[in-house]
């Protein structure tokens, strides 16, 4: 591999990461939260 590919699979490998440690922080975040802090009630009238 060249230096070239390997900073390219580097930079995939971080990026996935990243986004791996984000949609986990949302889901905990989500699961410890108020379904009405979430969802208040007539959520669905401001669309």
């Amino acid at each position: 591999m060249s230096q070239i590919d390997r900073q390219a699979e580097l930079r995939r490998r971080q990026l996935s990461g990243l986004l791996w440690i984000a949609a986990v922080i949302l889901i905990v975040t989500l699961c410890r939260a108020d379904l009405h802090a979430i969802f208040p009630p007539g959520w669905w009238r401001f669309w």
